[in-house]
C-alpha cells in the first residue's frame, strides 16, 4: 500500500466519483472511515457516491450523519432533497433544498431548483424565491450586521424552534458580538441533541479555554479533532485547522481490486448520527478516537502524553435589495 494525506486521498476520491467509478469512491471512503470513523469530508464524499450511484437510502443514512454534525451543511441538503423527490415527498425535498438556499441565497442552480420543485408540487412555478428568515439572516451575518441577524433569527426560532441550522447560527452571532453566556447556553442546548455539532463544541471549547479551564476544554476539543483530524495540530479551538499541513495526516492507501468485499463500517446508526431533531444518547467522553498523527512535530498541549483523557459568499445586489425589502416587513413571516 502507498500512503498519502487523508486530504489528497479525498481528493483522488472526488475525482473518482466525477469519473463514475463509483464503487471503487465507496470503498475507498468506508476503508478511511474504518481509520477515522467520524472523518466529515469522508461521510459527504460517501454521501456524494451513493447519490451518484442512485443508491439513495444510502445517501440519506450518510447525509444525515453529516448534518447532525454541521446543520447547515449545503452538499448534504442538497443530497437529501434529491432524495427525497426520488421517494416523492417534494414537502421535504423543498425544505431541504430551501436550506441549501438559505447557505448560499445567490445560487441560481439552486434558485432554479427551488422553483422546479415548488412548480412540481404547486403546479405554478413562482416568480422568484422568496427570501426565508434563515436567508436573510445569513445575509445580515456576512455583512456583519450582528445585531439584525441575531433579531431574525429569534423570530425564525419563535415559529420554528427544531431549526438547529439557525440555533448555531444565533450561538455564532452571540459569540461574535461578546454575548458568551448565551453562546454558551444554545451551544449547550444543541448539544443536548447533537453532540458532535461542530460549531457547538468549537464555542465550548473556546469559552473553556478562555478561563483556563484546559482539562474541560480537551473534551470538545477531541471531538472537534473526531470530525477533522487535522483540528487535533491547532492548540485553539477557534483556530483554523485548514492552516495544517496536508501532511500531518496520513494513512495508507486501500489497494482496491474490483468486485472485491467492500471494506466493513460499524452497523447501526451511532449515537452521534442521529437524525436531525432526534433525541440522542450522550456519548462517552471515552469514545471519541485518538488522531493518528503523521508528522512527529510537537503537539498541542492537550494532546500530549499525561494529559488526562477527554470527558458561503456575499449575496448579489438584487438578493440585498430584496433582503431590505422584506426586512421590513417580517409580519407575514417565513413561507
Amino acid at each position: 500500500m502507498s500512503e498519502l494525506s487523508l486530504r489528497a486521498y479525498g481528493r483522488e476520491i472526488d475525482e473518482l466519483i466525477e469519473r463514475e467509478r463509483l464503487d471503487e469512491a465507496i470503498a475507498h471512503c468506508r476503508y478511511i472511515l474504518q481509520t477515522y470513523s467520524k472523518h466529515l469530508e469522508t461521510y459527504r464524499l460517501l454521501g456524494k457516491a451513493y447519490l451518484e450511484a442512485k443508491r439513495y437510502g444510502d445517501a440519506a443514512d450518510i447525509f444525515q450523519r453529516v448534518l447532525s454534525a454541521i446543520p447547515d451543511d449545503f452538499v448534504s441538503h442538497v443530497g437529501m432533497a434529491i432524495v427525497r423527490e426520488d421517494e416523492g415527498n417534494l414537502d421535504a425535498a423543498i425544505w431541504h433544498m430551501e436550506r441549501a438556499f438559505e447557505t448560499n441565497p445567490s445560487n441560481p442552480a439552486i434558485q432554479q431548483e427551488m422553483k422546479r420543485l415548488i412548480s412540481r408540487r404547486d403546479g405554478l412555478e413562482p416568480h422568484k424565491v422568496r427570501l426565508t428568515r434563515g436567508a436573510l439572516a445569513r445575509m445580515y451575518a456576512h455583512g456583519e450586521l450582528f445585531a439584525q441577524a441575531i433579531t431574525e433569527l429569534r423570530s425564525a426560532l419563535q415559529e420554528d424552534a427544531e431549526r438547529p441550522d439557525l440555533q448555531v447560527l444565533l450561538a455564532s452571532m452571540y459569540w461574535q458580538t461578546d454575548q458568551r453566556s448565551d453562546a454558551i447556553a444554545i451551544s449547550n442546548q444543541i448539544l443536548e441533541k447533537l453532540p458532535y455539532c461542530a460549531e457547538a463544541n468549537r464555542i465550548q471549547a473556546a469559552n473553556l479555554q478562555a478561563n483556563d479551564r484546559v482539562e474541560e476544554a480537551a473534551v470538545y476539543h477531541r471531538r472537534l479533532a473526531s470530525l477533522d483530524p487535522y483540528a487535533a495540530f491547532v492548540e485553539s479551538a477557534l483556530a483554523d485547522a485548514n492552516s495544517v499541513e496536508d501532511s500531518a495526516v496520513s494513512l495508507e492507501k486501500l489497494d482496491w481490486v474490483p468486485g472485491e468485499a467492500l471494506p466493513s463500517t460499524a452497523t447501526g446508526q451511532p449515537s452521534w448520527a442521529a437524525q436531525l431533531g432526534m433525541e440522542m444518547q450522550k456519548p462517552s467522553e471515552d469514545s471519541a478516537e485518538e488522531v493518528k498523527p503523521a508528522q512527529t512535530g510537537p503537539l498541542p498541549s492537550w494532546l500530549e502524553p499525561g494529559e488526562p483523557p477527554p470527558f458561503e459568499a456575499a449575496a448579489e445586489k438584487e438578493l440585498r435589495q430584496e433582503m431590505e425589502a422584506q426586512a421590513a416587513d417580517t409580519s407575514e413571516g417565513v413561507p
